[in-house]
């Protein structure tokens, strides 16, 4: 009766009242009536055990119902206070499940209380209580407290009677475990306004501290008394044993501040918190000041000194470094080397890292750095010095400065050494061949073009003619694959979305391919007629050590290009690459595949196509497939490809999330139905399916209808499952039904 009336409110009536029915019905109306029943859980339970005997499997059609049942029937029960030894706890955190709030512990209450029921429970021996816990148990203790509080005055508590009628109340502040809080005297308090931020945040709690120590009393210190260097060191020490030290500087650092607002002259001025804390500072006697080295006037020839002037002026150099420039210069000079000799500059070098020890590596760079620039601005570098050291300032650093530092090294080397302006295509693919057997050729090839880059800039150091792209020349050499199928492989790349990794990877692993067909000519052959799938097997199967790492990647390409391609599909395609839409977004690939299969063109796909086809796949390969009905559903946002009329007219997503498939879920719901049912539970959700999946397999409903909620749901269709539908027994049908009874009585204005 309570159940009907709604005083014992129940997440699904209909399903309670179905659960007593068959529990009636299975032991007997005089048994069911009989109040001993509900005397004990005991009691309760020798008459509906938890594991069911053959005859209550029989009349409840199952065991799982069952206990499905018995344990429905035993928590309605508990929330209305039915059992006559029923335990508090279980309807008090029931309850506090419901309110979501903190539940009641069960443990620290009956450690606290032992042999007290919670009804006798007074505010006094809660204080009593609550004082000798100390963190999370005092923190749980509490929040148990207040939820008793919050729920004395539910019908179904006082119904129970398990609590009386008086509260606990809030309970005190404490610190430090049990003693009361300590305010600052007045005099204290109308200073902190004047104190920093940080400060006087931290005043208080250094006030009770020092309290706490002995440094004063609580209404602070007496009349005539100043803080002491060593009281301030207990201080500092008391705080940094209870508490950190971080917090025993920062707290002593608030009280000095505090009291010389307060009571000026009662911290003198040898009393500091830095002196506190790092007394050796104090102690420790200063050290005399060096005399500085008296250093040589420089006097330098005066063709040298112009140039040195000129250099600065035209350079914009600091002071500093022109400082610098004039007395390595002196020293050199005076060592007898000749500023004119073209090796001037690495016998400086070297003169200075032997004749400079006491200078610092960074120092000798700053000296090397300024003498180089001297030079190459006064046309005293050697020839590859002077290129290079312009080639700063025109094809930056990285790839192709060292690709030019290579070039440089392999000039020197040779016999006789090869100067930049000699440097023509025949010199170049000399270097290319002794690149390769070191595995330089990307970065001698990069050389060589940065080259070229300054012959444009300084015709009169390289006069010679331009090199050019010399990977075509390599090819040939190297038996490489033809420019032709590079090309062609290129386009489909493109076309496909790869990035500039993936091409590259691409046309890698063809090479690779080509090297290792004896047949070369079958690549003479458009991309699409050539036969990867044939190629690659026997390239795997001779060579399976070398294919390793290119497999997947040809593997990929013949997928891409053997694929049956329909208009529909090509043209989507196409409007995908034009739009910029990387590959990872790409859902062609993977969708089009299944797609074809059923004769499909993108436009005609529908959220039952892509629902069934996810039910078919291993749980790993259904989020693949999720993921890939995101990214079409995502193509509506582009405006370059929604105007097209390519996509599906309806979104086909979202796919039901991992581990939240539903037994029932085999069609997708009508979007009209789907949406009130918007946030309901998952038992709910499934009768929901059951129902969709019944109506569809007796012919009332087909692919593609929409029918409004109340069409869905009339007595006549479910009265029609309960006799017809052939997917489970009856008695879980029975629940299906009584759920969306229960869902349609509780939403009469959606349905």
């Amino acid at each position: 009766m309570r159940i009907e009336s709604g005083t014992l409110p129940s997440p699904g009536t209909a399903s309670i009242l179905a659960s007593l029915d068959l529990a009636q019905t299975a032991i007997g109306s005089e048994a069911f009536q009989d109040p001993d029943l509900l005397k004990t859980e005991r009691s309760f339970s020798t008459v509906l055990p938890h594991e069911p005997d053959d005859e209550l499997v029989e009349a409840f059609g199952d065991a799982a119902l069952y206990r499905r049942c018995r344990d429905s029937i035993l928590r309605h029960v508990k929330l209305a206070g039915a059992l006559h030894d029923g335990d508090p706890y279980t309807l008090l955190n029931q309850l506090a499940r419901e309110n979501r709030i903190a539940g009641v512990n069960r443990r620290l209450m009956e450690a606290m209380f032992p042999g007290v029921a919670l009804r006798d429970i007074t505010r006094q021996m809660a204080l009593t209580a609550d004082r000798d816990l100390r963190r999370t148990e005092r923190n749980s203790f509490r929040n148990s407290l207040s939820t008793i509080d919050k729920l004395r005055d539910d019908p179904r508590v006082v119904t129970a009677g398990i609590l009386g009628p008086n509260k606990f109340g809030s309970m005190p502040t404490y610190r430090d475990g049990d003693r009361q809080p300590l305010g600052l005297p007045p005099e204290f308090n109308g200073v902190l306004d004047e104190m920093p931020v940080s400060q006087a945040r931290r005043a208080r709690r250094a006030f009770e501290l020092a309290v706490d120590f002995g440094v004063f009393g609580v209404d602070g210190p007496r009349p005539g008394w100043s803080m002491s260097l060593e009281c301030a060191t207990r201080y500092r020490a008391a705080v940094k044993q209870k508490v950190s030290e971080y917090s025993a500087d920062n707290y002593l650092l608030a009280l000095l501040s505090l009291l010389r607002k307060t009571i000026p002259g009662a911290v003198p001025d040898n009393v500091t918190a830095d002196r506190v804390r790092r007394p050796e500072r104090q102690e420790a006697p200063a050290k005399p000041r060096k005399r500085r080295t008296e250093r040589r006037p420089v006097v330098l020839p005066g063709a040298i000194e112009a140039e040195v002037s000129a250099f600065a002026n035209e350079r914009s150099t600091d002071r500093r470094r022109v400082r610098n420039l004039r007395r390595f210069l002196r020293d050199v000079l005076e060592a007898g080397f000749d500023i004119e000799s073209p090796t001037f500059l690495a016998d400086a070098v070297a003169f200075l890292e032997t004749a400079s020890q006491k200078r610092t590596p960074l120092t000798l760079l700053g000296y090397r750095t300024v003498l180089r620039a001297f030079l190459a601005h006064t046309d005293r570098l050697s020839l590859w010095d002077g290129l290079i050291s312009r080639a700063n300032g025109t094809i930056a650093s990285g790839n192709n400065m060292q690709g030019l530092l290579l070039i440089r090294k392999f000039a020197e080397r040779a016999k006789p050494p090869i100067p930049p302006a000699k440097i023509d295509v025949n010199v170049a693919r000399e270097f290319l061949k002794i690149a390769a057997g070191t595995r330089d050729l990307p970065k001698c090839l990069a050389g060589l073009a940065a080259l070229d880059v300054l012959r444009t800039e300084f015709p009169e150091r390289l006069p010679s003619t331009i090199i050019g792209d010399q990977r075509a020349w390599l090819r040939a050499q190297s038996g490489g694959p033809p420019t032709a199928l590079e090309n062609a492989l290129q386009s489909v790349a493109v076309a496909a979305v790869y990035g500039d990794f993936g091409v590259k990877e691409l046309i890698v692993a063809a090479r690779r391919l080509y090297e290792l067909t004896p047949d070369k000519t079958v690549f003479d052959a458009p991309v699409d007629i050539i036969r990867w799938h044939d190629l690659i097997a026997a390239a795997h199967a001779s060579h399976p050590r070398e294919m390793l790492h290119y497999r997947l990647a040809l593997l990929r390409l013949a997928d891409h290009v053997g694929r049956n391609w329909t208009p529909g599909w090509q043209e989507l395609q196409r409007h995908i690459v034009d739009a910029g839409i990387p590959r990872a977004d790409n859902p062609v690939d993977a969708l089009m595949g299944v797609a074809v299969v059923a004769g499909l063109e993108p436009w005609q796909l529908d959220k039952e196509w892509a629902w069934m086809h996810e039910r078919s796949l291993r749980p790993d390969l259904r989020i693949t497939w999720s993921r890939n009905i995101d990214r079409l559903d995502a193509l509506h946002a582009v405006p370059e490809v929604a105007a097209t009329g390519l996509l599906p007219t309806d979104r086909l997503g979202p796919m039901p999330a991992r581990g939240s498939r539903l037994k029932q879920a085999v069609y997708p719901l009508p979007a009209r139905f789907q949406a009130v049912l918007e946030g309901e539970t998952k038992q709910v959700l499934e009768a929901a399916h059951f129902l969709w999946r019944c109506l569809r397999a007796f012919g009332v409903y087909a692919r593609g209808d929409d029918p409004a909620p109340f069409a869905i749901v009339t007595d006549e269709h479910l009265e029609r499952i309960m006799s017809e539908q052939p997917f489970m027994t009856p008695a879980s049908a029975r629940f299906h039904v009584a759920r969306i009874r229960d869902w349609r009585e509780s939403r009469p204005g959606l349905v």
